[in-house]
């Protein structure tokens, strides 16, 4: 395929657009708890409980689908993940049974794992000259989404609106873009990222999958709860920790959104002027974990505040894609596997986490910061392993 007939901006403006419905679906569920729990009768247990079919739908399909994504194309994967998607929106506005919307959750899952798989790669061959900055520059558009949909909740609910309205709004706005995308001819899916002396050859040793490959992909796990555990939990944080009133508490999620798109462009700028992808993986989590600990033993409405600004600047400025990209550099030929094998256990973190931090939560919610804390931890002492076999076996001045 001619990669000169490619639109590769307009393939990319596509992908970032979905990313802003993908990063509201993975919150909604919480974000209109009240609503939802009316609706299936049930309470923030059951809702995590739901919330955990994200994970189960997830990590079912992503390392499947990376592979097949290397076999028969991006674009394809992408429309899955977009009907996936769909097929919650539309469905969640009518259900009413608790394990039917189990399984709609499930499909929030798949239709994450179907985009990634078939969004990640395309970003780093859409511009190979700029992957780290292409890839991490999706946290911004899924920071939007996690920006606004606060927003979006409390004027439904200042205004008595349905909020199933929402969520039709949020599939018209899928199906307008798939439209949309459907002209474009996507770049052949073997274009390897490029370094800065233009060349893709900058090995110096053979990379070993079962050493890098597989940290790189456990960090999958660390790196998404680390984020996810702050996204998804610190506004209940807030409410049983300190007594703050549920929209005070939901506004965090706000703040912490703001920061991380703040921090996802300065991060591209670092990254494609400073420091490398192998550089920030290791900062990046340890900065996160000084933020965490720190709330650990200073839980208040102050502190709340500062860990929402904290880790939207550290842990949701793009460390997982950053990850992904140092995956990519190291197995140039294997990024569909790259995704589908790291963001499986991603996956796992949507499983666990809905399942654990809420009873935490409801003995100590220090139990659940500690636990982010030790994820995050976790990150940094993996990351530092894959440094010292990355400068082994890549030549730092080509890349």
């Amino acid at each position: 395929m001619d990669n000169r007939k490619v639109n590769s901006y307009g393939i990319v403006s596509s992908i970032y657009a979905n990313y802003i419905i993908q990063s509201i679906a993975l919150i909604v569920i919480m974000q209109f708890s009240s609503d939802l729990s009316k609706q299936l009768n049930t309470d923030i247990v059951g809702l995590g409980y739901v919330a955990s079919g994200i994970g189960i739908g997830k990590i079912s399909l992503m390392f499947a689908g990376g592979i097949l994504s290397d076999l028969l194309g991006r674009k394809l994967f992408i429309y899955l993940g977009m009907a996936c998607y769909i097929i919650f929106f539309v469905g969640m506005t009518f259900c009413t049974d608790i394990h039917i919307a189990f399984f709609l959750a499930i499909a929030i899952g798949a239709g994450n794992s179907c985009l990634d798989t078939g969004s990640m790669p395309t970003l780093t061959e859409c511009f190979p000259r700029s992957a780290g900055s292409a890839s991490v520059l999706i946290k911004a558009f899924i920071s939007i989404g996690t920006l606004i949909l606060p927003f979006i909740v409390t004027f439904f609910g200042e205004y008595h609106i349905w909020y199933g309205w929402a969520f039709l709004s949020f599939a018209a706005f899928l199906i307008i873009n798939g439209i949309l995308l459907a002209p474009t001819q996507f770049p052949h899916r073997d274009t390897a990222i490029i370094g800065c002396e233009e060349t893709d050859n900058y090995f110096k040793d053979t990379p070993k999958f079962a050493i890098e490959g597989v940290l790189l992909i456990i960090m999958g796990f660390t790196t998404t709860t680390t984020f996810l555990v702050i996204s998804q939990w610190l506004p209940t944080i807030a409410v049983q920790g300190v007594n703050m009133n549920e929209f005070d508490a939901n506004q965090l999620i706000s703040y912490y959104s703001a920061a991380s798109i703040i921090s996802v462009f300065v991060t591209a700028f670092i990254v494609k002027h400073f420091l490398k992808p192998i550089n920030c993986i290791i900062i990046l989590p340890a900065l996160s974990a000084l933020v965490l600990i720190l709330f650990y033993f200073n839980i208040s409405s102050t502190m709340c505040f500062f860990v929402a600004i904290g880790m939207g600047v550290t842990a949701a400025g793009g460390v997982l894609q950053l990850t992904l990209v140092v995956m990519q550099q190291l197995f140039p030929t294997r990024k569909g596997l790259a995704v589908g094998s790291m963001y499986t256990f991603s996956g796992f973190s949507f499983i666990v986490i809905p399942l654990i931090v809420p009873k935490l939560a409801k003995i100590d919610v220090r139990y659940a910061i500690l636990t982010d804390f030790v994820m995050a931890l976790t990150s940094v002492v993996l990351a530092m392993i894959v440094y010292f076999r990355f400068i082994k076996v890549i030549d730092m001045k080509k890349i």
